[in-house]
């Protein structure tokens, strides 16, 4: 087989959905509700981290009376408001590589932070594209923690190997070579993690070099 991986495995925040910026000004106007500032340099802390562990993040630099309930309402609050004006956008080059992978037979599952009723509200009918979905709410430790990939590579049915994560988050980078996945990362809002295995900087580019690995086994 000439193509390098038997499955891909896609983040959703940040890597098909461009929800980062959505997430960042939300997290923003939440704090301001509440009398907390979120800058820039705290939220990408939350970056392609579970629920779980925003919070704990938010109670180790706040204390542990910091509201989070509120905090999450306010932020479901916001976001619900802002995705009603504007809808979500995909990344650019998201449907050209998932017709380049269906059209290889390529197998195929998203690993997001997120819970489940929230993935699947993001997603649309983006999830019917997928052969597997994997969320936070669903293993015990989020990224960094390897648990949600390989519960992806499971539900492929997939060893690890064989599988190419694509990333925007140092978490997911962490969480994907733990893993023993390849892990490439398109960077975001994020600068590339040194322990990337390859860097993108678009989904285009993406496919450009997955091509380009799939020409050079079949010339090898």
């Amino acid at each position: 087989m000439s193509f390098p991986f038997r499955a891909v495995i896609f983040d959703m925040d940040g890597l098909m959905l461009d929800t980062e910026s959505i997430s960042r000004l939300c997290w923003r106007k939440a704090g301001d509700d509440l009398g907390y500032e979120i800058t820039d340099e705290i939220f990408r802390g939350f970056v392609g981290r579970s629920g779980r562990d925003c919070s704990l993040m938010l109670r180790e630099r706040w204390g542990a009376a910091f509201p989070c309930e509120n905090m999450w309402a306010r932020i479901e609050h916001h976001w619900d408001e802002h995705v009603a004006a504007n809808g979500i956008p995909h990344k650019t080059g998201l449907m050209e590589l998932l017709d380049f992978l269906d059209d290889r037979q390529i197998r195929k599952a998203v690993a997001t932070s997120s819970k489940r009723d929230h993935a699947r509200a993001k997603l649309g009918a983006l999830v019917k594209r997928f052969d597997a979905l994997a969320t936070g709410d669903e293993v015990p430790r989020g990224k960094p923690a390897p648990d949600i990939f390989l519960l992806a590579a499971e539900r492929l049915g997939v060893p690890a190997a064989a599988c190419l994560v694509l990333e925007d988050s140092h978490a997911g980078i962490q969480g994907a070579r733990a893993a023993g996945m390849f892990a490439l990362m398109v960077p975001d809002l994020l600068p590339s993690h040194e322990q990337a295995s390859h860097v993108c900087q678009s989904l285009h580019e993406v496919q450009a070099w997955l091509e380009a690995e799939a020409k050079s086994r079949r010339d090898a």
